[in-house]
């Protein structure tokens, strides 16, 4: 077995371990779906933004395959980063009016899932900023750009199931 595809298994491992992970979140999230004020909480103008912003990261993740241009994983860096940046504003303005995780189990697997996403776009900042060193140093890596986008791809089916789940479900 050739080096790529050990890579390419391991990879895929590694996304069949995180499916079950947000799985087994999801599933403890509606077992504790009884919060009141979740409607009260959430600023669906600022989940706009964040999904817009991961959308467009998907977008430049296939960019990055097709034209071997730094541009857009500084692109896919900048959206990343103002990304985490709303989310943790959004994490302390809930815990200055005292909504944090100790409140309730709805809050308590709220943050769990939240920060385990934003793990994984942080993840993706560290992945985006190796292959830009290694495109640096060497243009060959088309199958490290292909794994990049396809995480992508995963972080966002992930954001679109975090908002259907945990800020669209009635």
């Amino acid at each position: 077995m050739n080096k790529i595809n050990k890579h390419l298994i391991g990879f895929w491992l590694y996304m069949i371990s995180d499916c079950i992970m947000f799985s087994v979140l999801f599933i403890s999230f509606l077992s504790s779906n009884n919060f009141f004020l979740k409607n009260l909480i959430f600023n669906y103008r600022i989940l706009l933004i964040e999904t817009i912003l991961l959308l467009f990261c998907s977008f430049l993740s296939i960019k990055v395959i097709n034209n071997f241009n730094n541009k857009y994983y500084y692109l896919n860096l900048i959206f990343s980063i103002l990304f985490l940046l709303i989310e943790f504003k959004d994490f302390y303005h809930l815990n200055t009016i005292n909504l944090n995780f100790k409140l309730n189990n709805f809050l308590s697997n709220y943050y769990i899932i939240i920060f385990f996403h934003a793990f994984h776009i942080l993840i993706s900042i560290f992945i985006c900023l190796n292959l830009l060193l290694l495109n640096f140093i060497n243009k060959k890596f088309k199958i490290n750009n292909i794994i990049f986008s396809i995480f992508w791809h995963f972080i966002h089916i992930i954001w679109l199931c975090l908002l259907l789940i945990i800020y669209i479900k009635k």
